[in-house]
C-alpha cells in the first residue's frame, strides 16, 4: 500500500473513531467520516475497510494491540505462579490493560465504542477471527476458577463482568473528556472497579440454595 493510501486509511480510522465514539457506531452516516477524513472520493471508506463493519474492526484492532500484548505477559504471570485459580489477579489482568486506555484521548475513544458493542459480549466463547486470544484466555481462566457455580452462571457472570467494566470505563472516558469533577483518581477508580468486579463475580449464588 502506498504513502498516500496509508494515509488515507489512517484518516479514516482517526476520524471515525472520533464520530463513533461521540456520535454512535450505528449513527453515524459513513459519508460523514469520509468527510471529515478529507477525502474527496467518497468510496475511500469502502475501499480501504469494505464498510462500517470493516472501520470499526480496524479501530478495534489498533488498539487491541497493546491491549492483548500486556495481558499476555500477565497471564503468563499468573500461569507460571501457579495462580489460575486466584479470580482477583485474573480481573486484574483483563482490567488493567484496558483501562490504561484511560490515559490518552483516542484510548477514551476506543472504551466509549466498545460500550456500544454490549450485544457481543454474551460471545465471548465463541472463537472467531476477530476474537482477542488473550482476552477469552483470561475469560475461560475466570470460568474455571469460579468452577463451583454450574456452567451457565459462570458464563453468565463473565458477560455481566464485561458489562460492568466496559460501562464503568466507557463512563469515566466521557468524565474525562467532558472535564467534569471526579471524585476519586483514575488509579483509585481502577483498583475500586478491579474490587467491585471480583466482588460481583465471587458472590454466593441463592440460585444454589433453591
Amino acid at each position: 500500500m502506498t504513502r498516500t493510501a496509508n494515509d488515507t486509511r489512517d484518516k479514516l480510522i482517526l476520524h471515525g473513531q472520533r464520530l463513533f465514539a461521540k456520535q454512535g457506531v450505528f449513527r453515524v452516516p459513513l459519508r460523514l467520516v469520509v468527510d471529515q477524513a478529507g477525502q474527496k472520493n467518497s468510496s475511500a471508506l469502502h475501499y480501504h475497510f469494505g464498510g462500517r463493519d470493516g472501520l470499526l474492526q480496524a479501530i478495534i484492532e489498533l488498539h487491541n494491540e497493546s491491549i492483548e500484548s500486556e495481558r499476555a505477559q500477565m497471564l503468563d504471570e499468573i500461569r507460571a505462579q501457579g495462580r489460575t485459580d486466584d479470580v482477583a489477579a485474573i480481573t486484574r489482568a483483563v482490567v488493567l490493560p484496558f483501562a490504561r486506555k484511560l490515559d490518552t484521548s483516542g484510548g477514551r475513544e476506543f472504551l466509549r465504542i466498545v460500550a456500544q458493542l454490549s450485544d457481543l459480549f454474551d460471545a465471548w466463547e465463541l472463537a472467531t477471527p476477530n476474537t482477542p486470544t488473550q482476552a477469552q484466555a483470561a475469560f475461560f481462566m475466570l470460568t474455571a476458577a469460579l468452577g463451583e457455580l454450574p456452567a451457565e452462571l459462570r458464563h453468565e457472570r463473565v458477560t455481566t463482568f464485561l458489562m460492568l467494566v466496559s460501562d464503568a470505563l466507557a463512563l469515566r472516558a466521557r468524565q474525562i473528556d467532558l472535564a467534569k469533577p471526579l471524585p476519586v483518581s483514575t488509579e483509585q477508580f481502577i483498583v475500586n472497579l478491579i474490587d467491585m468486579s471480583v466482588g460481583a463475580l465471587k458472590a454466593p449464588s441463592t440460585l444454589l440454595k433453591q
